[in-house]
Protein backbone atom coordinates (compact mmCIF):
# COMPACT_ATOMS: atom_id res chain seq x y z
CA UNK A 1 0.00 0.00 0.00
CA UNK A 2 3.30 2.52 0.90
CA UNK A 3 1.51 4.57 3.88
CA UNK A 4 3.21 6.74 5.37
CA UNK A 5 2.48 7.01 9.20
CA UNK A 6 3.89 9.31 12.33
CA UNK A 7 3.05 7.38 15.89
CA UNK A 8 3.45 9.94 18.42
CA UNK A 9 5.94 11.77 16.59
CA UNK A 10 8.21 14.22 18.58
CA UNK A 11 11.01 16.52 17.04
CA UNK A 12 13.08 18.79 19.25
CA UNK A 13 15.73 20.59 16.97
CA UNK A 14 18.09 21.92 20.14
CA UNK A 15 16.23 22.87 23.11
CA UNK A 16 13.28 24.16 21.16
CA UNK A 17 10.16 21.13 20.59
CA UNK A 18 8.54 21.65 17.37
CA UNK A 19 6.45 19.40 16.99
CA UNK A 20 5.09 17.11 19.83
CA UNK A 21 2.30 13.86 19.54
CA UNK A 22 1.92 14.09 16.25
CA UNK A 23 -0.37 11.05 14.58
CA UNK A 24 -0.32 11.56 10.87
CA UNK A 25 -0.91 8.55 7.72
CA UNK A 26 -0.37 10.10 4.21
CA UNK A 27 -1.92 7.51 1.69
CA UNK A 28 -1.19 7.36 -2.10
CA UNK A 29 -4.12 9.45 -3.70
CA UNK A 30 -3.36 11.96 -1.57
CA UNK A 31 -1.51 15.19 -1.58
CA UNK A 32 -1.01 16.87 1.54
CA UNK A 33 0.68 20.45 1.69
CA UNK A 34 2.17 21.40 4.99
CA UNK A 35 1.93 24.87 6.13
CA UNK A 36 3.21 27.00 8.96
CA UNK A 37 4.92 29.93 10.03
CA UNK A 38 8.35 29.94 9.38
CA UNK A 39 10.60 27.78 11.68
CA UNK A 40 7.85 26.23 12.74
CA UNK A 41 9.33 22.39 11.86
CA UNK A 42 8.21 22.28 8.35
CA UNK A 43 11.72 20.97 6.95
CA UNK A 44 12.22 19.21 10.02
CA UNK A 45 9.10 17.18 9.53
CA UNK A 46 10.00 16.37 5.91
CA UNK A 47 13.77 15.09 6.78
CA UNK A 48 12.41 13.41 10.02
CA UNK A 49 9.72 11.56 7.81
CA UNK A 50 12.40 10.55 5.20
CA UNK A 51 14.86 9.36 7.61
CA UNK A 52 17.31 12.20 8.05
CA UNK A 53 16.69 13.20 11.47
CA UNK A 54 16.14 10.86 14.15
CA UNK A 55 12.88 12.04 15.89
CA UNK A 56 12.64 12.69 19.47
CA UNK A 57 9.75 10.57 20.23
CA UNK A 58 7.92 8.11 18.43
CA UNK A 59 8.68 6.87 15.05
CA UNK A 60 7.87 7.27 11.60
CA UNK A 61 6.66 3.64 9.66
CA UNK A 62 6.25 3.07 6.12
CA UNK A 63 3.61 0.23 5.59
CA UNK A 64 3.67 -0.87 9.50
CA UNK A 65 7.71 -0.85 9.41
CA UNK A 66 9.60 1.47 11.33
CA UNK A 67 11.78 3.53 9.16
CA UNK A 68 15.60 2.06 10.60
CA UNK A 69 14.16 -1.63 10.31
CA UNK A 70 13.80 -0.84 6.44
CA UNK A 71 16.99 -1.17 4.45
CA UNK A 72 18.46 1.92 2.84
CA UNK A 73 18.26 0.47 -1.17
CA UNK A 74 14.71 -0.89 -0.32
CA UNK A 75 13.92 2.77 1.35
CA UNK A 76 15.49 4.95 -1.91
CA UNK A 77 12.64 3.33 -3.82
CA UNK A 78 9.85 3.62 -1.44
CA UNK A 79 10.28 7.31 -0.59
CA UNK A 80 11.93 10.18 -1.86
CA UNK A 81 12.76 13.99 -0.40
CA UNK A 82 13.38 16.95 -2.86
CA UNK A 83 15.16 19.29 -0.81
CA UNK A 84 14.68 23.30 -0.43
CA UNK A 85 18.02 24.16 -1.17
CA UNK A 86 20.65 23.06 -3.71
CA UNK A 87 24.57 23.12 -3.85
CA UNK A 88 25.87 21.68 -6.76
CA UNK A 89 30.06 21.45 -6.04
CA UNK A 90 31.16 20.27 -9.84
CA UNK A 91 30.17 20.74 -13.23
CA UNK A 92 27.89 18.17 -14.79
CA UNK A 93 24.95 18.45 -17.42
CA UNK A 94 21.35 18.70 -16.43
CA UNK A 95 20.75 15.14 -17.76
CA UNK A 96 23.56 14.00 -16.08
CA UNK A 97 22.17 15.42 -13.17
CA UNK A 98 18.54 13.75 -13.21
CA UNK A 99 20.25 10.72 -14.17
CA UNK A 100 21.51 10.60 -10.26
CA UNK A 101 18.11 9.95 -9.37
CA UNK A 102 18.58 6.23 -11.34
CA UNK A 103 20.68 5.27 -8.35
CA UNK A 104 18.46 3.20 -6.14
CA UNK A 105 18.25 0.94 -9.33
CA UNK A 106 21.43 0.81 -10.94
CA UNK A 107 22.86 -1.36 -7.92
CA UNK A 108 25.48 -4.00 -9.89
CA UNK A 109 25.85 -1.74 -13.20
CA UNK A 110 27.70 1.33 -13.92
CA UNK A 111 26.18 2.44 -16.75
CA UNK A 112 22.87 4.47 -17.51
CA UNK A 113 20.89 1.94 -19.88
CA UNK A 114 18.67 3.80 -22.63
CA UNK A 115 15.87 3.50 -20.82
CA UNK A 116 17.73 5.34 -17.80
CA UNK A 117 17.87 8.32 -20.14
CA UNK A 118 14.71 8.21 -21.82
CA UNK A 119 12.98 8.26 -18.55
CA UNK A 120 15.38 11.44 -17.34
CA UNK A 121 14.82 12.80 -20.95
CA UNK A 122 10.82 12.81 -20.04
CA UNK A 123 10.90 13.65 -16.60
CA UNK A 124 13.01 16.71 -18.04
CA UNK A 125 10.67 17.41 -20.94
CA UNK A 126 7.33 17.08 -17.94
CA UNK A 127 9.02 20.03 -16.03
CA UNK A 128 9.83 22.19 -19.48
CA UNK A 129 13.60 21.80 -19.30
CA UNK A 130 13.44 19.37 -22.55
CA UNK A 131 16.01 21.56 -24.20
CA UNK A 132 18.25 22.25 -21.24
CA UNK A 133 19.64 18.87 -21.09
CA UNK A 134 23.11 19.28 -22.36
CA UNK A 135 23.44 22.73 -20.53
CA UNK A 136 25.79 23.07 -17.05
CA UNK A 137 24.13 22.74 -14.15
CA UNK A 138 26.22 25.17 -12.59
CA UNK A 139 24.86 27.41 -14.57
CA UNK A 140 21.17 27.39 -14.29
CA UNK A 141 18.41 30.00 -12.45
CA UNK A 142 17.03 29.28 -8.49
CA UNK A 143 13.95 27.84 -10.27
CA UNK A 144 15.42 25.97 -13.32
CA UNK A 145 17.43 24.21 -10.33
CA UNK A 146 14.33 23.55 -8.61
CA UNK A 147 13.00 22.01 -11.76
CA UNK A 148 16.06 19.84 -12.59
CA UNK A 149 15.46 18.40 -8.89
CA UNK A 150 11.74 17.26 -9.57
CA UNK A 151 13.01 15.67 -12.91
CA UNK A 152 15.46 13.93 -10.78
CA UNK A 153 12.85 12.91 -8.25
CA UNK A 154 10.69 11.99 -10.82
CA UNK A 155 13.28 8.69 -12.30
CA UNK A 156 13.73 7.56 -9.02
CA UNK A 157 10.31 6.90 -9.20
CA UNK A 158 9.96 6.70 -5.27
CA UNK A 159 6.09 5.61 -4.07
CA UNK A 160 6.29 8.60 -1.76
CA UNK A 161 7.22 11.84 -2.77
CA UNK A 162 8.61 14.67 0.22
CA UNK A 163 8.82 18.22 -1.63
CA UNK A 164 9.83 21.04 0.49
CA UNK A 165 8.95 24.19 -1.18
CA UNK A 166 9.24 23.59 -4.39
CA UNK A 167 7.60 26.19 -6.16
CA UNK A 168 9.35 28.95 -4.05
CA UNK A 169 11.55 30.33 -7.02
CA UNK A 170 9.27 29.65 -9.78
CA UNK A 171 7.47 32.36 -11.42
CA UNK A 172 3.60 32.23 -11.51
CA UNK A 173 3.29 29.80 -15.00
CA UNK A 174 5.63 27.39 -13.64
CA UNK A 175 4.54 27.66 -9.62
CA UNK A 176 0.78 26.76 -11.84
CA UNK A 177 2.52 24.20 -13.83
CA UNK A 178 4.59 22.69 -11.17
CA UNK A 179 1.38 22.12 -8.95
CA UNK A 180 -0.47 20.43 -11.96
CA UNK A 181 2.47 17.81 -12.43
CA UNK A 182 2.47 17.07 -8.74
CA UNK A 183 -1.22 16.89 -8.24
CA UNK A 184 -1.28 14.66 -11.11
CA UNK A 185 1.13 12.55 -9.26
CA UNK A 186 -0.95 12.15 -6.17
CA UNK A 187 -3.19 9.92 -8.40
CA UNK A 188 -0.85 7.11 -7.97
CA UNK A 189 1.96 8.39 -5.25
CA UNK A 190 1.72 9.34 -1.82
CA UNK A 191 2.47 13.46 -1.87
CA UNK A 192 3.33 15.55 0.89
CA UNK A 193 4.88 18.98 -0.29
CA UNK A 194 5.71 22.14 2.28
CA UNK A 195 4.43 25.07 1.29
CA UNK A 196 3.85 28.84 2.28
CA UNK A 197 0.82 29.62 -0.15
CA UNK A 198 -2.60 28.79 1.67
CA UNK A 199 -4.38 29.82 -1.01
CA UNK A 200 -2.22 27.72 -3.55
CA UNK A 201 -2.31 24.39 -0.98
CA UNK A 202 -6.51 25.46 -1.05
CA UNK A 203 -6.47 24.98 -4.82
CA UNK A 204 -3.95 21.75 -5.54
CA UNK A 205 -4.08 19.85 -2.43
CA UNK A 206 -6.45 17.23 -1.12
CA UNK A 207 -5.11 17.64 2.33
CA UNK A 208 -3.12 19.81 4.74
CA UNK A 209 -0.98 19.85 7.78
CA UNK A 210 -0.80 22.59 9.90
CA UNK A 211 1.77 23.30 12.26
CA UNK A 212 1.65 25.78 15.22
CA UNK A 213 3.34 26.17 18.33
CA UNK A 214 3.55 22.61 19.58
CA UNK A 215 0.54 21.62 18.14
CA UNK A 216 -0.95 20.90 14.53
CA UNK A 217 -4.33 20.41 12.89
CA UNK A 218 -4.78 17.74 10.07
CA UNK A 219 -7.77 16.72 7.44
CA UNK A 220 -9.07 17.47 3.95
CA UNK A 221 -8.90 20.74 2.78
CA UNK A 222 -12.29 21.72 3.44
CA UNK A 223 -11.93 20.41 7.02
CA UNK A 224 -8.36 22.18 8.08
CA UNK A 225 -8.61 25.59 5.73
CA UNK A 226 -10.83 27.53 8.10
CA UNK A 227 -10.00 30.89 10.10
CA UNK A 228 -10.74 28.93 13.12
CA UNK A 229 -7.42 26.82 12.56
CA UNK A 230 -5.18 29.45 10.17
CA UNK A 231 -5.82 32.30 12.65
CA UNK A 232 -4.04 30.87 15.70
CA UNK A 233 -1.64 29.01 13.60
CA UNK A 234 -0.59 32.29 11.61
CA UNK A 235 -1.13 34.75 14.78
CA UNK A 236 -3.23 37.10 12.23
CA UNK A 237 -7.01 37.37 11.06
CA UNK A 238 -8.01 35.50 7.59
CA UNK A 239 -10.76 36.28 5.76
CA UNK A 240 -12.65 33.44 2.69
CA UNK A 241 -13.63 34.70 -0.27
CA UNK A 242 -15.56 32.52 -2.19
CA UNK A 243 -16.02 32.61 -5.93
CA UNK A 244 -15.35 30.75 -9.92
CA UNK A 245 -15.28 27.36 -7.72
CA UNK A 246 -12.42 27.87 -5.08
CA UNK A 247 -12.24 29.63 -2.05
CA UNK A 248 -9.13 32.46 -1.19
CA UNK A 249 -7.36 33.49 2.28
CA UNK A 250 -6.77 37.39 2.82
CA UNK A 251 -4.94 38.02 5.98
CA UNK A 252 -5.01 40.76 8.15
Amino acid sequence: MNCLRADQLGITIGRRVLIRELNWQVSPGQFWCVLGRNGVGKTSLLHTVAGLLRPSAGRVLIDEVALPAIPALALARLRGLMPQQHVDAFSMSVLETVLIGRTPYRIGRGWDTGADIAAARAALASVDLGNRADSDVLQLSGGERQRVALATLLVQAPAILLLDEPTAHQDVAHQLAMLDLIRQLSCRHAVVMNCHDINLAARFATHVLVLGDGCSWSGTVDEVLVPAVLEPAFGCVFRVLEGLGMRSFIAG
